[in-house]
């Protein structure tokens, strides 16, 4: 299993543009979680700068992207799909431990 980063640059109004948008993103990762897709998502920074949602496949990442309001309204400016080599802890899709 990989993981991938789905990296959102944020509009500058972001947080004030969002609430019109909000319960439909929030239902949309909802399901992609339920359904096993998404592991974890949210906003960064503070302020908020940037979103990241953390999926076990890319064609997911992208589906989720293109379907998302928040991307479709305009609030999210830009998004890129990248390969995230997780190595430790409990949900690391590589475990790697110190040799010896």
């Amino acid at each position: 299993m990989a993981h991938f980063l789905l990296h959102y640059d944020l509009a500058p109004d972001y947080l004030a543009r969002r609430g019109a948008f909000r319960d439909a993103h929030l239902a949309l990762a909802w399901e992609a979680a339920v359904a096993g897709r998404l592991i974890l998502g949210g906003a960064v920074g503070d302020p908020v700068s940037h979103a990241l949602l953390l999926f076990d496949d890319a064609a997911s990442a992208a589906a989720f992207a293109a379907a998302d309001p928040y991307v479709t309204s305009g609030i999210v400016t830009g998004w890129r799909v990248m390969p995230w080599a997780t190595v430790v802890g409990d949900g690391a899709a590589t475990p790697l431990r110190p040799a010896g």
